[in-house]
């Protein structure tokens, strides 16, 4: 990838297919598919936001070190649908995909003349996909309600990825605050799903929103850094 870079499309549909395959070989389920494809596809765009190349390799370990966790969950969940350790792995492994594919998108945006509408129609259908298949991972067995829930999520951050769009901040800022509210959401959802939902987790996640944008709004840089 770094090296023939001119090849730009065939190496990506190579590098994905093959992605897949081991995928599908390591896990010997296609659960999670999706999530797997979002995954490698993020990961290869930001390979190609990056501008230096010890950066870059830096990310390409951080981004092995994600990817052996997500295929270790979808591997033990598929043997062991009860264990909690595989469902904390996943929980973990999805926030990191969550987070590269906001990146990757705002960071395309940003880089090419793309409509606002078409941004939040992608992350509106691929937040609702991701989430539903997380949630079928995890366990959840009524269907509807996961669709409903997922929609949800999805139509949530299209909103907000709506909002931050007029902010003037790079992709990586403008990924954190979106992995956190999404992380709000989706823990409500969750706890919602397990029963233990209550007015003091709602208000619980919502200081640790308002506080951690504060923070995070705070030590940005308020111009685009792309």
């Amino acid at each position: 990838m770094l090296l023939y870079r001119g090849s730009f499309w065939f190496l990506f549909f190579a590098f994905l297919i093959l992605s897949l395959a081991s995928f599908r070989i390591y896990c010997k389920v296609w659960s999670g598919w999706f999530i797997v494809t979002i995954f490698y596809t993020s990961i290869w765009t930001i390979l190609h936001l990056i501008d230096y190349d010890t950066e870059k390799h830096i990310f390409i370990l951080i981004g092995g070190l994600v990817n052996y966790f997500l295929l270790f969950g979808i591997y033990r969940i598929s043997r062991k649908p009860e264990s909690e350790t595989a469902k904390s792995v996943i929980a973990m492994s999805n926030m990191a995909v969550i987070f590269l594919f906001f990146s990757a998108s705002y960071g395309v945006y940003l880089n090419f003349d793309i409509s606002s509408w078409i941004l939040m129609t992608f992350y509106f259908f691929n937040i609702a996909l991701i989430s539903y298949q997380y949630f079928l991972l995890i366990g959840e067995e009524n269907k509807q309600k996961i669709l409903v829930y997922s929609l949800v999520l999805g139509f949530g951050v299209l909103e907000m990825g709506w909002v931050i769009n007029f902010w003037p901040f790079g992709y990586l800022t403008t990924g954190v605050i979106l992995l956190m509210f999404y992380y709000i959401i989706w823990d409500l959802s969750q706890n919602y799903f397990k029963n233990i939902l209550s007015v003091k987790k709602v208000l619980v996640n919502l200081i640790f929103f308002i506080i951690a944008s504060g923070v995070i709004l705070h030590s940005s840089i308020w111009l685009p850094n792309i």
